[in-house]
């Protein structure tokens, strides 16, 4: 997810929905966080179920809020909001991390 946020600070056409969908591919997440969470115990898994519920929903508002015409530089709210969204599903991959701690 840190990865991200360089390239958009750097420059505000920066094309980054091809890099999420491929390294956010909805389908590959939420298979392998379901898988993850098949290995965790019952109490574990209840708060678990809900921050996967929130880092699918965090995929999907980022892939939408990125969006922009092509040659067509962000404005500096576009760029806030895409930034914000990109912090907040790393805090909430950051908020899954935990639990394995």
């Amino acid at each position: 997810v840190e990865e991200k946020n360089p390239p958009l600070s750097e420059k505000t056409k920066a094309d980054i929905g091809p890099k999420i969908r491929k390294d956010f591919d909805f389908s590959v997440v939420r298979s392998d966080l379901n898988a993850i969470n098949e290995a965790l115990d019952e109490d574990t898994q209840r708060g678990t179920d809900r921050i996967v519920r929130a880092i699918l929903q965090d995929i999907t508002e980022l892939e939408i809020a990125q969006k922009q015409k092509p040659g067509v530089p962000r404005s500096e709210t576009r760029l806030k909001n895409v930034c914000g969204k990109l912090d907040k599903l790393e805090k909430a991959f950051g908020d899954y991390l935990a639990f394995a701690d």
